[in-house]
């Protein structure tokens, strides 16, 4: 059984969210903890989840009476720490440190390493709103993806995320760091991202005696 299953940017709610690869990801790699870094829903329109995305959250409810699973916040949620802790009846927390050996090593949905949405987050905002006002015209795609391929193109084109994310392990002491967010995947010695179930480039990490891997599908 692994240490540790970790995924992140599963966006339940989301039309392309691949809730059916999450469901065999449970069942194929148990372990003694799940942590879910960040954008478990896609946003606060809980009815757009669809039957299999229910299912998701079933099953890791179901887990959790045996199983540890801890949920990091996210720029998707809709709620602070403690009242998510409440919603899904998971440890929910903004960050996760784990004890591999001798590594340190650093959980985070990894916002927080990305300084264009935290300094605009109000374009953010304001795309979302109008994507839910149109989200019933044909307009709505168009506009929303425009947005995020412009966005994901500055994220890419800096790759600031990355030295950030590694800036910070190293000012804080941590031997690695374990986060979501940019939806892209890449692991070196420091720095491990996640890719989105969402988008084609899909993976999780995986984490057993003191290995970590970075298993893409």
């Amino acid at each position: 059984m692994n240490d540790h299953l970790i995924l992140s940017d599963i966006h339940l709610g989301d039309d392309k969210c691949r809730a059916d690869l999450v469901l065999q990801i449970l069942k194929k790699y148990p372990a003694k903890k799940i942590i879910i870094a960040g954008d478990l829903f896609d946003s606060h329109h809980l009815s757009r989840l669809r039957k299999s995305h229910w299912k998701v959250l079933s099953r890791l409810r179901k887990m959790s009476k045996k199983t540890k699973i801890v949920y990091l916040i996210g720029n998707h949620c809709f709620l602070k720490a403690e009242f998510m802790s409440i919603l899904l009846g998971f440890d929910c927390r903004d960050e996760y440190v784990i004890q591999t050996g001798k590594k340190r090593i650093l959980v985070v949905h990894g916002d927080i390493f990305d300084f264009y949405f935290t300094k605009y987050r109000w374009i953010t905002n304001m795309v979302v709103k109008t994507y839910y006002i149109l989200r019933k015209t044909p307009f709505a795609e168009p506009v929303f993806n425009l947005f995020k391929h412009h966005t994901n193109n500055f994220v890419k084109k800096s790759g600031q995320i990355r030295q950030n994310a590694f800036q910070y392990l190293i000012r804080n002491g941590y031997d690695m760091v374990i986060y979501g967010h940019s939806h892209v995947s890449h692991m070196d010695e420091y720095c491990v991202n996640m890719g989105s179930f969402c988008d084609n480039d899909r993976s999780f990490v995986l984490i057993k005696k003191g290995q970590i891997q970075l298993v893409k599908i």
